[in-house]
């Protein structure tokens, strides 16, 4: 639960950073020239002192007496110039943020939303005033409950009027705000709607990202926010994803970000059988090969029959394991699959290099040595039963190297019989070749 909380914390922590940035890489854009033109209304005296009143104490931070005069002229003169707007804005926000009394900052911060409010319908700009409310609503009341449908619906103006065209931190926060909304309000939007607003979200991350290069890795961040919110926000199956993002993957099978994106969003829903799932894995490994995706992809490789694909990626695998231990683990594990499929004499030899690539794994590889011998019938010529039971004496000596007390007994109960090597004018302790494919010399015992 603290991991929880703690990880929500640092994404939110995120999600403000971005406001800032963006909000100040395009303050010149939406405050545009403030000073144009001046409607001092019927008293210009006054409104000229009130004027001159507010911004003094404004620029000295004093911020309560700076409202106290533009106050005056918010009633007197509502369209004297959006400027009484934009400086109301941040002088109201600088109460709201000192203020300890939590009912009077929440009279500053809707102050603050208000103020938009009435920019817009005296200068018009909704598209753009949009955008700055609906960053202070956000700011304010996100993780308030009751008003999450203001927040909610704030966002989704400035989606609506602006599109791609979103600041990317309001893409972000909509992203945050739908969420929690759709999941308060199941019935409040579908998931193709949902899944639109989505759509529109990644492309103003996307264009933010060519906009603004400096801020390109923490746009990748935010994306990857995105959409693992997006599998908290519409109900994802196998279904949803082959319909809606199969075709994308198909046009550019090589865009990694979509594939990225698809992953996520399968093995969220569990389809880990979906030809999609493999396809956009592989696109990923291709572009950002690591151990463990190696491994994986070998693995499955492997279950589905696909040698080729299996020994290209156990190679890869063992060419980027990170310990001994790791390379030869990936190596016995080439070893048992050479032996499940009969190529003993492969098998012995990679299990012999998984003891030289990682001393540790001598037991298993031992053992599965004796095992390849034991399990030699092939070697029977069934002439000399003395000479046709020396693979079991061979596979005595992996199982005593491997330390495997089992193997050894199941061997040496197969060793001949002293009656056998009298039978055969041969005696314990004699030198014994195992011939077929086994090639080794060993010592004459008998199982009594």
């Amino acid at each position: 639960m603290k991991t929880t909380m703690k990880n929500a914390l640092l994404g939110m922590a995120l999600f403000i950073g971005a406001f800032g940035v963006a909000n100040a890489q395009q303050a010149a854009a939406q405050q545009g020239n403030p000073m144009t033109e001046w409607n001092w209304g019927d008293n210009k005296p006054k409104a000229q002192e009130k004027n001159a009143l507010y911004n003094d104490s404004y620029k000295m931070g004093q911020h309560r007496e700076a409202a106290n005069a533009l106050h005056w002229l918010l009633v007197n003169t509502p369209n004297l110039n959006p400027a009484i707007y934009i400086n109301g804005v941040e002088i109201y926000d600088e109460l709201a943020n000192s203020a300890q009394d939590k009912a009077k900052k929440v009279v500053y911060q809707d102050s603050v939303l208000t103020l938009f409010d009435l920019r817009q319908k005296h200068f018009g700009g909704e598209a753009d005033i949009a955008e700055r409310k609906a960053y202070y609503a956000y700011k304010y009341y996100i993780n308030d409950k009751t008003r999450l449908p203001m927040v909610y619906e704030s966002l989704k103006r400035t989606a609506d009027l602006n599109k791609e065209n979103m600041s990317y931190a309001n893409a972000v926060a909509f992203m945050v705000a739908m969420q929690r909304y759709k999941t308060a309000n199941p019935k409040a939007l579908t998931d193709d709607q949902a899944l639109d607003y989505y759509d529109m979200i990644v492309q103003s991350l996307d264009k933010a990202q060519e906009q603004y290069p400096d801020q390109a890795e923490n746009i990748t961040k935010y994306k990857a926010s995105v959409d693992d919110l997006l599998v908290k926000t519409v109900n994802v199956d196998c279904k949803f994803v082959e319909q809606n993002f199969g075709p994308r993957m198909k046009q550019n099978p090589n865009d990694v970000d979509a594939a990225k994106k698809v992953f996520k969003l399968l093995r969220a829903g569990n389809c880990s059988d979906s030809p999609l799932y493999m396809a956009s894995l592989k696109t990923i490994y291709n572009n950002e090969k690591t151990f463990e995706m190696a491994r994986y992809l070998y693995e499955r490789s492997a279950k589905e029959g696909n040698s080729a694909d299996a020994n290209r990626y156990m190679a890869d695998a063992i060419s980027m394991a990170k310990t001994p231990a790791d390379k030869g683990k990936l190596i016995l594990e080439q070893a048992v699959s050479a032996a499940n499929r009969g190529a003993k004499s492969e098998a012995r030899s990679l299990a012999y290099k998984a003891i030289e690539s990682d001393p540790s794994s001598a037991s298993r590889a031992y053992s599965l040595i004796g095992n390849l011998y034991f399990s030699s019938n092939e070697c029977y010529q069934q002439q000399d039963i003395v000479q046709d039971r020396a693979i079991f004496l061979a596979a005595y000596d992996m199982y005593q190297k491997a330390g495997d007390s089992n193997g050894m007994a199941k061997a040496k109960a197969q060793f001949p019989s002293k009656a056998e090597l009298f039978d055969q004018n041969k005696q314990a302790g004699e030198p014994i070749r195992v011939g077929c494919w086994i090639g080794e010399s060993t010592t004459l015992r008998t199982r009594d």
